[in-house]
This record gives structure tokens, sequence and C-alpha cells, in this order.
């Protein structure tokens, strides 16, 4: 028997509930939903596999430390992310490690012209990776709203739109589609 597969009837924030009150299988039910969304956050953010394996494990055992204190009022998904920033951060200062922000304002040229992507040059898109897309990087859409548009998940929204991208790539660099 599956101890899973009752998991599957709850949200986020009703199996932290369940944990809070000491079902440690909704434990287990969280962190398989969420592991790979933490690492794949870790891996945008630091080189270092094993500082990545160190602050993961963190990041866990900080919500496991501090599940008394989560509130079933707010997204799990939000305060997973804020742990996760805060042990990033802490693992970052305890190293003495720099970080700095994103500004993508010091990396554009205003002597550069920009580059412009017609959409209907790449037959190899799907209608609604062109549109999705379009949306994206055309209209500056989030991906709720482009979920909402294109009648779908948002997760659904997001892989359109990344398959779409390595479409894109794959016939700029003149590779192959697969």
């Amino acid at each position: 028997m599956n101890p899973f597969v009752d998991a599957e009837e709850f949200s986020d924030e009703q199996l932290m509930e369940k944990y809070q009150q000491g079902d440690y299988m909704a434990f287990e039910a969280l962190y398989l939903r969420h592991e790979s969304t933490v690492f794949t956050y870790l891996n945008k953010r630091m080189a270092d596999s094993s500082a990545k394996e160190e602050i993961f494990q963190n990041i866990f055992l900080k919500l496991h430390k501090c599940k008394h204190l989560y509130n079933s009022e707010h997204l799990f998904i939000k305060w997973l992310y804020t742990i996760s920033r805060s042990e990033l951060l802490d693992f970052c200062k305890k190293k003495k490690m720099k970080t700095i922000e994103f500004d993508e304002s010091l990396y554009q040229d205003s002597q550069t012209p920009k580059a412009e992507i017609n959409l209907e040059d790449y037959k190899n898109l799907s209608d609604k990776e062109r549109e999705a897309i379009s949306l994206k990087y055309l209209s500056d859409e989030d991906y709720e709203t482009i979920s909402k548009k294109l009648n779908t998940s948002t997760s659904n929204a997001r892989k359109l739109i990344s398959r779409g991208l390595k479409k894109i790539r794959i016939k700029m660099t003149g590779g192959t589609d697969e």
C-alpha cells in the first residue's frame, strides 16, 4: 500500500497542518512534492554542489524546526521559498561570499540594437508555444495571465515557453530538433 496516495488529495497547506499535528507522512509528502523545486532554486544560484547539498538539507531541517510557525492562511510554497532564500543568504554570509542583485540595466548597451525575432519564422514552434512566448516576452505578461489566456495550468505555460525557447535556440545555433 502506498502511503502517499492520500497525499494527492491534500493541498500543501493542508499537508503542513497535518504535519504540525504530528503526521510525519505529511512531511514526507511535502518533501517529495517540493524537493526538485528547492534543488532547482539552488542550482540557479550556486555552482558548488556540496554547498547546494548542505543548504538543501538546512532548508528542510529549518522547515522541520519551524513547523509551528507556519500559518495556513499563507501559501506553503511562499513560506518554503522564504526559508530557502534565508538559508541561502545565511550560508553565503557564513562563508563570506559576496552576493549582488542582478541589475539588467547594467548589461544593456544603448548603442547596441536589440535583436528582433519574428516568431513566425520558426516553423518548429507549435501555435501554443508561439503564443506563450509572445505573451511572455513581447507583451510582458506573467505566467498566471498566460495560463489563463491559453486555458492551461501555470506550470504548463512555463513548459510551453521553455520548450519553445529551446526550439528557437536549437534553430539559431544550427542544431537539430529532437
